[in-house]
């Protein structure tokens, strides 16, 4: 998936989940989602909200499930190939 495109679906999913506020600047929370997709734990919280927040009843109802499937699998490749190059780098 493109990056850029990555990055609006998880602007798209905090929305839904009210992880952040609708009235919020996307430009500039789009640069702070970039600059921290390089960082691993800044992917597992995201990814640790994510999972959390699926799984509340309130959000069963409405929850497009295949679209949060592929960013869910998109940002765990990204989670292990920076494990991966954390591994190689040390």
């Amino acid at each position: 998936m493109d990056q850029y495109k990555l990055v609006k679906e998880i602007i798209k999913t905090c929305k839904y989940f009210k992880i952040m506020e609708d009235e919020t600047d996307n430009n500039l929370v789009q640069k702070k989602i970039i600059d921290g997709l390089d960082d691993i734990i800044f992917v597992e919280n995201l990814l640790n909200i994510f999972y959390q927040k699926m799984r509340l009843k309130r959000f069963q109802h409405t929850l497009d499930k295949s679209r949060l499937k592929r960013l869910l699998i998109e940002l765990e490749k990204i989670r292990l190939n920076l494990e991966f190059k954390g591994v190689y780098n040390a």
